[in-house]
Formats: structure tokens, C-alpha cells, sequence
């Protein structure tokens, strides 16, 4: 008897020996086969150089304006079937990023109560920008008019 249970045992170590041999031959071959990881990165920012090379950004129509300015962003708002251009106006808090990804921070304070809106520069909601004011600041990021309102969160007017 004790003969036949070694027989048994060492029929099935040979046996998961053998599974063992096949999966690591599986996986082998399936890294093998799988595609190599590509640079993220580069693939991104080839395809940003791509479409700013295009042409097709309608950041190119913008004026040049910088953190501090007061700004009129002309929205286009689809209600239906109907489309209008409604004016965001604002002080601008921060410019984000660059090339495709860049974007804009304008802050209005309406009835008391403080509105924040991010606007991408190459959305084709954003119609137009028209400079109301130059702003005289010396941040880039002006986070600090969040806690004001009133006349301690009016930005100085550029000479």
C-alpha cells in the first residue's frame, strides 16, 4: 500500500510539473507577442504640434491678455436649435499650460455671489475676447481674490 501512495503522489508532481512548464511557456509567448509600450508623451505632444501647426486653434484670433485683465469672453450657447453668444466679463486669474491643452481663468462677481469659469483657448464655444481693461498685477496666479469682494478685490488699472 504505502508503495502505490508514492506512485500516486509522484504521478501528480510530474503532472503539476508539466502544467507548470506549459503556463510559463504561455506566458513567454504572450509577452512576446504583446506590443511594446509606446512613450505616451511623445505621442501627445505630437498630435498637439500637429493640430497648432494645422491651424485650426482659434486662440490665434485672441488678443494678447495676461492674468489681472479684465476681459469680455463671448460664449456661443446652443438652446434647441437656436444658437446665441452670451459675454462672460471678468478678471482673469490664471492662464494654464500651453500649446492645445491651454486655458483661462475668469472670475465675475454677480448679485454678491463670485463665478469662476475655466475657458479653453481652442474650444470652438469660445467665439471671441475683448480686453476691457489692462490690470496691473504682479502674479501670475491671482487666487488671492478669492477671499476678497468689494473694493479690496478690484485689480489695479495698468498706465
Amino acid at each position: 500500500m504505502p508503495e502505490e501512495i508514492q506512485k500516486t503522489e509522484e504521478a501528480a508532481v510530474e503532472a503539476k510539473d508539466t502544467e507548470n512548464t506549459v503556463s510559463e511557456a504561455k506566458q513567454e509567448k504572450a509577452v512576446e507577442a504583446a506590443p511594446k509600450p509606446k512613450k505616451m508623451r511623445n505621442t501627445i505632444e505630437n498630435v498637439e504640434e500637429a493640430l497648432l501647426a494645422e491651424g485650426k486653434s482659434s486662440a490665434a484670433k485672441f488678443p494678447a491678455f495676461e492674468s489681472g485683465d479684465t476681459v469680455k469672453v463671448y460664449v456661443k450657447i446652443v438652446e434647441g436649435d437656436k444658437q446665441r453668444l452670451q459675454p462672460f466679463e471678468g478678471v482673469v486669474m490664471a492662464i494654464r499650460h500651453g500649446g492645445i491643452r491651454k486655458s483661462f481663468m475668469v472670475r465675475k462677481i454677480s448679485h454678491n455671489v463670485a463665478i469662476e469659469r475655466v475657458f479653453p483657448f481652442h474650444s470652438p464655444y469660445v467665439e471671441k475676447v475683448e480686453i476691457i481693461r489692462k490690470g496691473r498685477v504682479r502674479r501670475a496666479k491671482l487666487y488671492y481674490l478669492r477671499g476678497r469682494f468689494g473694493r479690496s478685490a478690484v485689480v489695479t488699472e495698468k498706465v
